[in-house]
């Protein structure tokens, strides 16, 4: 249902509306620190030690964010590039 949900929508507006209708500020802020933490593994720009102390990011949140990225398909990972980075 969720992901019918989201494809219904048409424009940014209805996303920064509807999220905190269905997510709790506190699960917004876990969903943010994940991207960007998927973001900057991506990147390969910065050892984790780095990404914690600059974003504020415990190394835990990083630690599982590495550990799933790794677990993803080629394709997973080219659609997470394709989003987040978008080069």
């Amino acid at each position: 249902m969720f992901n019918e949900l989201l494809r219904n929508i048409t424009s940014k507006d209805d996303i920064s509306l509807i999220l905190p209708m269905l997510l709790s500020s506190e699960e917004l802020n876990a969903i943010n620190a994940r991207t960007l933490v998927y973001k900057e593994l991506l990147l390969a720009e910065r050892s984790q030690r780095e990404i914690a102390r600059i974003h504020n990011i415990s190394i835990a949140t990083i630690t599982r964010g590495s550990n799933n990225l790794k677990a993803m398909s080629d394709k997973e990972k080219q659609l997470l590039q394709t989003l987040l980075i978008r080069e």
